[in-house]
């Protein structure tokens, strides 16, 4: 099967927006209509975000519940720091981003930078 971020992403949605962890079956009964997919495949998604350490799983009689390892900020913050990464040189990618922040968001980043 190839690999498919949009259904990871889908998948991590539905774990994010839940507040217990949710097995292979109730992931996939809680799938937008248009993913569609097959036992068998959100339970193959599931086991890769698992072995990526992007979900923590239990048992749950013959299958595992699964949670996200990390809230969905958390997650977008580790991203952020892997694209900084990437860009080279950090002080222009992140003066680039902050070009299209709102005045708020802006305002926001300068509180929080003065109070770290």
């Amino acid at each position: 099967m190839a690999r498919d971020p949009f259904l990871e992403n889908a998948i991590m949605d539905v774990l994010w927006n839940s507040d217990e962890p949710m097995t292979p079956g109730m992931v996939r009964d809680a799938l937008p209509p248009e993913r569609s997919v097959r036992y068998t495949t959100v339970m193959t998604i599931l086991t890769r975000l698992w072995n990526k350490g992007r979900l923590e799983r239990d048992k749950a009689g013959r299958a595992y519940s699964y949670r996200p390892a990390a809230t969905r900020s958390e997650h977008a913050a580790e991203k952020m720091e892997e694209i900084l990464d990437a860009a080279g040189d950090r002080s222009v990618a992140l003066a680039r981003f902050t070009e299209h922040l709102s005045a708020s968001e802006r305002r926001r980043l300068k509180e929080y930078l003065d109070e770290s």
